[in-house]
């Protein structure tokens, strides 16, 4: 079973025009250690929130694909914001391990349910010596020169 780094790096390279917005945790540490990109949001303390932001972007640039991956720990508690899903412009991904690495390998239930816009994905426990992400004022700098030469946004 494949490990957090390949199963985000498969996600990134299946969405290459894609912003992506990533949980917090060693979701954000390992996507940023490995494979940082001006068009990844790393949700450094915002647990659970990574769908609503992914939401609110491609709601206000509904010409923008929005991915969304976080852990299936993040989707439990970011569950209300199901209920503005599905959007055409946003694909979701959980990375189901069912343990909360960053908080010490706590047990994780499983998601009481799983609909079709949902994309579970399956992968081994286990983290990588990953340091934490760029401050958030240098993730959002990058993220907003993407979306401007990209011209998702003006200048």
């Amino acid at each position: 079973m494949n490990r957090r780094p390949t199963v985000i790096k498969n996600i990134l390279d299946q969405h290459p025009d894609a912003f992506v917005v990533l949980s917090n945790g060693l979701t954000s540490r390992e996507a940023s250690h490995f494979f940082r990109q001006q068009r990844c949001l790393y949700m450094l303390h915002a647990m659970g929130e990574s769908l609503a932001v992914g939401v609110g972007l491609a709601k206000a640039l509904p010409r923008l694909q929005v991915v969304v991956i976080e852990g299936d720990y993040n989707a439990l508690m970011g569950l209300a914001a199901w209920s503005l899903m599905p959007l055409s412009n946003l694909r979701y991904y959980v990375l189901d391990n069912r343990s909360s690495e960053t908080t010490g390998g706590q047990s994780v239930p499983r998601l009481p349910f799983v609909p079709a816009w949902c994309s579970v994905v399956q992968m081994a426990s286990g983290r990588s010596d990953a340091p934490n992400p760029p401050p958030p004022r240098d993730i959002w700098h990058e993220c907003r020169a993407w979306l401007v030469s990209n011209r998702y946004l003006q200048e």
